[in-house]
């Protein structure tokens, strides 16, 4: 399925230090992985030692990486992707593919928080998915650290620590992507009821188009 490639980013600072998290432009980019589930890219300023293409993080370098995919004909997954992780590479690190991908190519944008989110909504009321929680309950596997631990983990210089998560969570959102598509569901936890519930994906990637229902897990 190397069609679809997992995008993930971190950053040095957190949202309340510059305002909220629509100050896109304020974000200090520290790391962008990538994963087609053959291929592992990292980009990062800092030596480290990782199993993967390392490259440096540059606007253009990452650019480049971004549309070559798009324009192969292949889609761009990611977990909060369209309001994070590109406006944060387009704005935070000046990254223009990036806007130009917003722009142009969100038929080419996966992103699996805005089709689980809707997925709720079989209780009555919408919550964010937490990557963590759907991969912890579907794929058995826990996230390397929490996501607001990951600019602590910078600033105190553990630049290894941060790419190998950065890069796990592209792992685990490509393979969260992947078993949707074979297995047409995935899971997570109620947090009204406290129920497992499994949430029924179409996610057969055919122009970006996907579609995602809810129900309990029996």
């Amino acid at each position: 399925m190397t069609d679809v490639m997992a995008l993930d980013i971190e950053t040095s600072n957190y949202s309340y230090e510059i305002g909220g998290w629509g100050n896109t432009h304020m974000f200090e980019p520290t790391v962008v992985a990538t994963y087609n589930g053959n291929d592992c890219t990292v980009f990062c300023n800092h030596d480290i030692d990782i199993d993967a293409d390392v490259r440096p993080l540059h606007p253009r370098d990452v650019g480049e990486h971004i549309m070559q995919h798009i324009q192969n004909g292949g889609a761009i997954v990611g977990h909060n992707i369209l309001r994070f992780d590109l406006p944060v590479l387009r704005d935070g690190l000046d990254c223009h593919a990036a806007g130009e991908v917003l722009r142009k190519h969100k038929d080419s944008i996966i992103d699996t928080s805005n089709h689980l989110r809707k997925a709720t909504t079989d209780i009555g009321t919408q919550f964010f998915v937490r990557l963590g929680d759907v991969c912890k309950h579907t794929l058995d596997e826990c996230k390397l650290m929490d996501s607001s631990d990951a600019p602590k983990e910078w600033r105190q210089g553990n630049y290894e620590s941060v790419a190998k998560y950065c890069l796990d969570d592209a792992r685990l959102n490509y393979n969260l992507w992947t078993h949707g598509c074979e297995h047409g569901f995935v899971k997570t936890r109620s947090r009204w009821t406290g129920d497992i519930i499994n949430m029924e994906v179409d996610w057969k990637w055919a122009k970006g188009e996907t579609q995602t229902h809810s129900k309990h897990s029996n």
